[in-house]
């Protein structure tokens, strides 16, 4: 069973991730989210309300979806972060690039 559902409506990509964003789940969750762009999606809102941990490869995956959708005028929305994971984003300077936004508690 995958580690996330991925969704797509019009021109609105979801993935909704059930875990951790790491090398292990990466190469996976790229070949879903190019079948995505390919039919036509052009905002992606990647819901990491289950996500705990963010290691490089996972920061890679979503500053590589910021940059193929900024290209074609789309944008990426990160949602439902851990504190750890927003100060972690917010560290290296990225969460207005990737619109980061915090769990509602």
């Amino acid at each position: 069973m995958a580690a996330f559902v991925i969704d797509h409506k019009d021109l609105q990509g979801s993935v909704q991730l059930m875990g951790d964003l790491t090398a292990v789940l990466v190469p996976d969750l790229q070949a879903g989210l190019k079948q995505v762009l390919h039919k036509g999606a052009r905002n992606l809102v990647f819901d990491l309300t289950s996500t705990k941990m963010l290691d490089s490869s996972g920061m890679g995956l979503l500053i590589a979806a910021a940059n193929s959708l900024a290209a074609i005028g789309g944008k990426v929305r990160v949602t439902n972060v851990s504190p750890d994971i927003f100060r972690l984003l917010q560290s290296m300077r990225l969460t207005l690039r990737l619109n980061v936004s915090g769990r509602e508690e």
